[in-house]
């Protein structure tokens, strides 16, 4: 049979294509034409046709399933460790366009042909959400509730399988890890008693290949793990793996205590349609011994040194340690009660912090405090109006009288607008320089007596990187922003050793500050692309209380943001008014079909 897979030089793509070569089937790859592809195919030169593509490119697909039987639909963006050095986590706009846009794209191309091919679409566990409240194992017709980018891509991928009017089959994998070793801090993000099934590479490879030949799979779903003797705890598979190195285990302090969508499968139907069990967890232990050969003994003698590196890669480890230094301190969150503010006010009382949640909704601020004590926290909800002057010090005067100071302020809370500044409504502008920049300054005027009563204190301003990079559409939103930046800056040099000033510059985040439901007047921003997950700035905002700095930009790249707008100010001056022009009208008839 001919024999399409798309992203066939990652893991599981050489895996499935060294089992269909020897099953005699004639094999066209498609991927990028990467370093590492390019090595990965002249093992395999002369063996099998290659068609070097775009997921996202219709004309790369034509070619590519082109005369196929069948297509074995790999390729995809995943959390954490990426060949294309994309996150789909961290950048999900990119990662959906190629996850989603490019699976449309690949049907597309599957139905223009004169026969079209089967496909078997590789899904994942992840779809079924956390389950450690339930019964193991999962089963194919168990709820799906994906809590990811990658697993929403991966079930919304799964939808336009099924209903593409193509043969199809899915397969849900278990964890397929790479015989190497990549020590990403997301290994750490699996709590040590995570339930996780493992499934060699290679079993993966076979079960496609013998899917392939299969008459029995086609409008299947199928779990595709390793079976009852790979059903493991995740502690068993970390330690099981570092000590194979000479490593030895780490302490389970160094790993989340928050569920993680991994479980065990039920894989009665696929194995005995596929009979693809044939390797074990210890198989793969083998085979990393053996991959790493002699710099296990190197591994082995520097073992303290890579467990210090280990650990330092751990943000849970850190928190441990650094217990006694953020237990039992006053955090004060404005904006509390949605997006960042929201994931800061858990992320800080997860740390140990005592939190005092700031903002109008009532409601939303009680349920965050009853969210949060359920977990063994502590929060204090305080909603008031931050716009007010009034309000400001009356939240003042009860931090006072209730705990005596605060040692953390993280001024958070604000607004934009999109649109031309002569159609914003005078109130809107008054309320938001108000907000965005009047609020901070005088909270941060209020406490500082305050911290400097407890010895110390700590101010993060969460800023954008629209303050660093005027932008046409945003105008006042970002001189705001430029204000709470250069006010932080100035403040880190007048109090450096006293308080800790520091701003987090970010770019879009996806938050409701996208949606429809703005302020009176206001056009929604077209797109969210590049944003940013509110738990992972959250993270970072985590991180400034351990390690102080003036200034953090976020995601790292948009630091040469200001060396753009020195170096190209006189582009953006030349082509803003037509950039707004065409924004605007996307914008209001993206806004009149919502």
């Amino acid at each position: 049979m001919k024999v399409l897979i798309t992203g066939g030089f990652g893991n599981i793509g050489l895996s499935a294509l060294e089992e269909l070569l020897k099953a005699g089937h004639e094999v066209t790859v498609f991927d990028l034409p990467t370093k590492a592809n390019l090595i990965a195919y002249k093992k395999f030169k002369g063996k099998i046709r290659v068609v070097w593509g775009d997921l996202r490119k219709l004309e790369d697909l034509e070619r590519a399933v082109r005369d196929q039987d069948v297509v074995v639909h790999l390729a995809f963006i995943i959390p954490k460790i990426s060949r294309t050095g994309i996150d789909c986590n961290e950048q999900p706009g990119i990662a959906e366009e190629i996850n989603v846009g490019g699976t449309s794209k690949l049907l597309q191309a599957m139905r223009m042909q004169p026969v079209p091919p089967k496909i078997i679409f590789t899904s994942s566990l992840h779809v079924y959400g956390y389950t450690d409240q339930l019964s193991p194992p999962r089963k194919v017709d168990d709820p799906v509730m994906p809590v990811e980018h990658y697993s929403r891509h991966k079930l919304t991928c799964e939808e336009l399988v099924r209903n593409s009017g193509l043969t199809w089959s899915i397969f849900r994998l278990a964890a397929a890890l790479p015989i190497s070793l990549k020590l990403d801090p997301g290994m750490f993000d699996i709590p040590p008693w995570n339930r996780m099934e493992f499934v060699h590479t290679r079993d993966v490879g076979l079960a496609i290949a013998r899917g392939v030949s299969s008459s029995q799979i086609w409008g299947k779903i199928l779990h595709i793990g390793g079976g009852p003797s790979c059903q493991l705890y995740y502690r068993d598979i970390v330690n099981r793996v570092l000590g194979s190195l000479g490593i030895g285990s780490l302490p389970e302090n160094a790993f989340s205590r928050e569920p993680f969508a991994t479980d065990w499968l039920d894989t009665s139907e696929s194995q005995m349609i596929l009979n693809f069990q044939t390797r074990t967890f210890e198989d793969y232990i083998k085979d990393l011994k053996k991959a790493f050969g002699f710099k296990r003994y190197l591994f082995r003698a520097l073992a303290p040194i890579i467990k210090k590196f280990l650990l330092s890669r751990s943000p849970y480890y850190r928190v441990s340690r650094q217990g006694k230094l953020l237990e039992g301190k006053v955090a004060l969150i404005t904006g509390a009660s949605r997006g960042i503010g929201r994931e800061i006010s858990l992320k800080l009382s997860q740390a140990g912090l005592e939190v005092i949640l700031v903002s109008r909704n009532r409601e939303a601020l009680d349920s965050l405090a009853r969210e949060i004590e359920g977990k063994g926290g502590k929060a204090h909800p305080y909603p008031c109006d931050l716009s007010l002057e009034e309000e400001r010090e009356k939240l003042n005067l009860w931090v006072k009288e209730k705990f005596q100071g605060i040692d953390v302020l993280v001024n958070n809370a604000g607004f934009g607008w999109y649109g031309y500044l002569e159609d914003m409504p005078w109130d809107l502008a008054r309320e938001m320089v108000e907000l965005n920049s009047i609020c901070p300054l005088h909270l941060i005027k209020l406490f500082l007596p305050q911290f400097k009563s407890r010895g110390s204190g700590y101010v993060i301003n969460v800023s954008s990187i629209a303050g660093e990079i005027p932008s046409q559409g945003v105008a006042l939103y970002s001189a705001t922003k430029s204000f709470l930046s250069v006010l932080n800056s100035a403040l880190y040099r007048e109090l450096k050793g006293k308080v800790f000033f520091s701003s987090l510059k970010l770019g879009p985040v996806d938050t409701q500050f996208f949606e429809p439901e703005r302020p009176k007047g206001s056009l929604r921003i077209p797109g969210k692309v590049f944003a940013l997950r509110p738990e992972r700035v959250a993270s970072e905002v985590l991180k400034l209380l351990w390690r102080p700095r003036r200034e953090v930009y976020y995601p790292r790249w948009m630091r040469v943001i200001p060396l753009l707008e020195f170096t190209f100010g006189w582009l953006f001056d030349a082509l803003g008014p037509a950039l707004l022009k065409r924004q605007f009208q996307k914008s209001a008839r993206s806004s009149k079909v919502s």
